[in-house]
């Protein structure tokens, strides 16, 4: 018979954790920032620290270019290593404008009174970034406070060395900064869940990144403590001239209108709940809160929804939301129809496999045209079709002397194929889509005017506005810059923020919202339209020039107090 002994199998042996860098004296640790796949001799890889790193009395020339930024997780590591703080940034000095002064204080007041948080809704191009750096620094110098994390939103290319040099630029006060993105607060993150440090101020750039279930939502809610009492909590600057579709989607200022109410955080902390209790039109659909369906029939509920919610910041004392609108007056915005010619038509109502071959465009993921797919497909053959059209229009204003702005949603069916076919006109583009790592020096070329074409995809946290003055002392061309969205979006919060990457800082720029008629985009269209009524009355701000598009395509809003 058989042996039937269980044998018993060898414990499986694991790997010693790796030991935390140990220089020795007369020599530091260097957190290194190394691509990936690109070799750096004489670094090592930490599995600990998740980081290349060089133990040594000084940095090998070869290895220079990979040295942590300030300001940078690598270099806040190696500060937390060496026992030392690493050098601050340099930048240009700016002199904050008097309205990014009042900003300032208007957040020194929140930290004052003892609030948890402030709500810096300003509109776009108003110099929020520089407002949000003062008031860390007064909250930092009022409860004696050392460190600030400011999270950023894409593409980090651009918006880390923006925020960098912004601080460097009005002075980081001697205190430590830590730039990160959304997709980085996983590094924040110990083993057991909880915050590896503890921040005294945070400030979250484009805040309305947070207001969906997600894991980056779900890290930034516990590095920042939001469930904790306001003293164990650091103070949080929400930064953002969109803060959403709806009150619903405010989470990220869930405890501080907890703190409002006088009721424990966890009880705001389903806030879509919570606002739907205090009577709110919003009904929990697909796994998110929306407006009800009474809400969706009648505009007037969204209005009084909103102005009730923005009343419980803004007649607090002091006032915990802050919305200036910009002097320079609101982006003029008009709708421009294609009429598509019989054979465009006949692309259009191409099924999709087949327009796919006609165009030449490779085949991507699962491919299929069903539900919302289909709507995607329909989207994107439209937006294909318009491309002759835009980069007519385009090349026309480039003659009469703007450089042009095209902001597009898709990559292969619009961005690239416009990009590509204005170049072969010789008129030279700056690229800023399809992720690429030198999204800075491609925005630097148009605002240098190297490139008098911009094509983008990215919504937020770029500036392409004349006259910008840039890190290195100089300014920005003064060519009176325009706008086209080739693409309507669903989203009135990306709409909103795409129009004010040129229409800022004092610089006006009116855009153009380009649309085949009689298709799906003519209904994107009228829900981007609408729904940049409801983002901009968000914070009570300037709708006057949305008036004419909105009658167009009959979109309505009705301020609380024009209701019967």
């Amino acid at each position: 018979m058989a042996d039937r002994t269980a044998r018993r199998r060898p414990a499986k042996k694991t790997a010693p954790a790796q030991a935390l860098p140990a220089p020795a004296p007369g020599e530091q640790v260097w957190m290194l920032d190394v691509p990936h796949r690109v070799s750096a001799p004489g670094a090592t890889w930490n599995k600990k620290l998740r980081c290349h790193i060089h133990v040594g009395r000084e940095l090998p020339a070869a290895l220079a270019p990979f040295a942590a930024k300030p300001y940078s997780y690598q270099q806040w590591l190696a500060d937390d290593l060496n026992g030392t703080r690493g050098p601050s940034a340099t930048s240009t000095p700016k002199t904050p404008r008097p309205e990014q002064l009042e900003a300032g204080r208007a957040i020194d007041a929140a930290a004052r009174h003892g609030m948890r948080g402030m709500a810096l809704f300003d509109d776009v191009g108003m110099g929020k970034t520089i407002s949000a750096v003062l008031g860390a620094k007064e909250v930092l110098a009022r409860r004696g406070g050392t460190s600030v994390l400011v999270i950023v939103d894409r593409p980090t290319a651009i918006t880390i060395p923006s925020w960098r040099s912004t601080i460097a630029a009005v002075g980081d006060g001697g205190y430590r900064w830590l730039i990160c993105s959304p997709d980085q607060l996983k590094k924040l993150i110990a083993g057991n869940g909880r915050p590896k440090f503890s921040f005294d101020v945070v400030i979250a750039d484009e805040a309305q990144n947070f207001r969906h279930d997600s894991q980056r939502t779900d890290y930034m809610r516990r590095i920042t403590r939001m469930l904790a009492p306001p003293d164990k909590a650091p103070f949080l600057i929400a930064v953002t001239a969109t803060p959403g579709h709806h009150p619903g989607e405010w989470r990220y200022l869930s405890s501080l209108l907890a703190q409002i109410h006088g009721e424990d955080p966890s009880e705001w902390d389903d806030l879509g709940a919570r606002l739907a209790r205090a009577g709110l039109p919003l009904a929990r659909k697909f796994g998110t809160w929306q407006w009800s369906p009474e809400a969706v029939e009648r505009v007037s509920l969204q209005a009084d929804a909103v102005a009730a919610v923005r009343g419980w910041l803004t007649e607090h004392d002091p006032p915990l939301m802050l919305h200036r609108d910009s002097p320079w007056g609101p982006a003029p915005i008009d709708g421009l129809g294609v009429e598509l010619t019989p054979a465009e038509q006949e692309q259009y109502d191409l099924e999709w496999g087949e327009f796919r071959r006609e165009m030449g465009l490779a085949r991507t993921g699962s491919d299929t045209a069903r539900g919302l797919a289909a709507l995607l497909r329909f989207r994107q053959k439209a937006g294909m079709i318009r491309v002759p059209h835009t980069v007519d229009l385009a090349a026309a204003y480039v003659a009469r002397g703007y450089q042009v702005l095209v902001a597009a949603e898709m990559v292969s069916t619009a961005a690239a194929p416009i990009a590509d076919a204005l170049e072969a006109r010789g008129i030279p583009v700056a690229r800023i889509f399809g992720g690429r790592p030198d999204a800075e020096e491609q925005r630097l070329r148009f605002q240098r005017g190297q490139a008098e074409v911009c094509v983008f995809t990215t919504t937020t946290a770029i500036s392409l506005h004349a006259n910008e003055q840039l890190s290195d002392g100089t300014t920005a061309t003064s060519t009176p810059r325009i706008g086209l969205f080739h693409q309507p979006r669903y989203s009135g919060i990306a709409a909103r923020q795409t129009v004010g990457r040129a229409h800022r800082d004092y610089q006006i720029c009116p855009w153009f919202l380009l649309y085949s008629e009689g298709t799906v985009e003519e209904q994107a269209a009228a829900t981007m339209v609408q729904r940049l009524l409801v983002a901009a009355a968000s914070v009570d701000g300037d709708t006057s020039t949305l008036g004419a598009i909105a009658e167009l395509f009959g979109a309505e809003w009705l301020p609380s107090d024009a209701l019967g």
